[in-house]
């Protein structure tokens, strides 16, 4: 197989090395191989298991001729078939002395009467797959709170010194099993925050994991000695942590019960934050609802304030209308009073006998069968008249207390008029 130096190194940085192995029908080691005789950048050990944790590694850049040509070469070996111990006396017996390590896994239920495990052989195939991660000399460590990081994408989560390791995932591995009496679904790890597991309890999804409290010690820099480095030590108390994510309870190691005392009380805690969860989301919708329903309550608070409004107008201009008659007939009987010239009086009569038709024709009083005599109303008895008017469409709205959110209403939209003419 050829391919180019650019696209072999956007491969490795993008997929690991043994999935394109088997994408490509290569051996891995011929990938890495060819990536080191052509001088392309590798990701370093552990670089996966960052990834995985949501965290991003520096990536060197890729030099020399990107359109290289790169030869793999090599097919895919098989694993060696391991062959038959021979049935002799001596190995028999240590198969007899070795415990057996077999567990139900961890999908499966467990029995109730089960007692805890007392050891790691013991725990579920999950827990085991933890320990052997966890408790390797090679594990990785944080590299500011110093606890142990896993070693691979899907094991248990958990921040913890490697001294307590081994107490960490025989308590995990009890609270585990009490997740599946109840028949809780179990996700390791979490695919929405990948340094924690989840819980799924009636559709909710609940995250936690297992830490330690750590001790913190101050201590002066080797690199500078004007500035200070903080240090972590282990102090063996354990906190089961629990919660949605944008909040998380805990319930720790006391002086008077450990952890693997109170995992009745982990449970019940569980069950309490899914009823917290469930409760919040009941309030959303029905916040969500309110505010829809108010939404639609403002077109008929708005008809309303314009109603309230076009009543006002129309009293100011039959106030001004009147004003103006009364000025015009003022003006006419002031210009009778006053003499005129004959050769004129007839076309002085005319334009006078019009002013006090166009005076008539303007004054409300003149017209009262053409003049609007609505008055306002208040807002919660027109706003109820409106929704009687027309239940078909607006019956919801009756859920809603009228008078306070029409006050509400009313606030808001005097609030945008003001922002609106600043």
């Amino acid at each position: 197989m050829e391919i180019t130096r650019q696209a072999l190194y956007e491969a490795l940085w993008s997929t690991p090395r043994r999935e394109l192995a088997t994408a490509w029908e290569v051996d891995p080691n011929a990938i890495t191989y060819a990536s080191k005789q052509h001088n392309i950048p590798l990701p370093n050990p552990g670089h996966w298991t960052l990834v995985s944790m949501g965290k991003s590694p520096s990536q060197p850049f890729l030099t020399g001729d990107p359109e290289e040509t790169v030869a793999l070469e090599g097919k895919i070996r098989k694993p060696n078939k391991k062959k038959p111990t021979p049935d002799n006396p001596k190995a028999r017996m240590q198969r007899a002395k070795t415990p057996n390590r077999t567990s139900p896994p961890a999908s499966e239920p467990v029995s109730a009467n089960q007692s805890p495990a007392m050891s790691i052989s013991e725990t579920l195939p999950t827990v085991r797959k933890a320990y052997k991660t966890y408790s390797s000399p090679k594990a990785a460590r944080d590299y500011k709170y110093q606890h142990v990081l896993p070693g691979s994408a899907d094991v248990i989560r958990i921040a913890v010194m490697p001294a307590m390791v081994e107490r960490t995932l025989l308590l995990m591995d009890a609270i585990l099993r009490e997740f599946q009496r109840n028949q809780w679904k179990i996700q390791i790890p979490s695919e929405r925050d990948r340094s924690k597991n989840s819980l799924f309890v009636d559709g909710v999804e609940i995250l936690f994991t297992i830490t330690e409290h750590r001790r913190q010690e101050r201590v002066k820099s080797e690199r500078r000695w004007t500035t200070w480095e903080y240090r972590y030590h282990s102090t063996g108390t354990l906190r089961f942590q629990f919660g949605t994510g944008s909040w998380m309870h805990e319930i720790k190691d006391n002086k008077h019960k450990k952890l693997e005392e109170r995992i009745p009380e982990i449970i019940e805690g569980v069950l309490e934050e899914v009823a917290r969860v469930k409760q919040v989301e009941i309030d959303r919708k029905n916040r969500e609802r309110i505010e829809r329903l108010e939404s639609r309550l403002s077109d008929l608070v708005r008809k309303a304030l314009h109603y309230n409004n076009q009543c006002g107008q129309r009293l100011n201009h039959g106030i001004a209308q009147h004003e103006e008659a009364m000025r015009i007939r003022r003006f006419v009987g002031a210009i009778r009073e006053t003499s005129c010239p004959d050769q004129r009086s007839n076309e002085r009569e005319d334009w006078l006998t019009w002013l006090a038709s166009k005076a008539d024709t303007m004054d409300p009083i003149k017209n009262q069968g053409s003049f609007d005599f609505s008055v306002p109303k208040g807002l919660v008895a027109h706003v109820s008249s409106m929704i009687d008017s027309d239940l078909g469409a607006y019956s919801p709205l009756k859920e809603l207390d009228l008078e306070a959110s029409i006050s509400k209403i009313v606030r808001r939209i005097d609030l945008q008029d003001s922002w609106k003419y600043r």
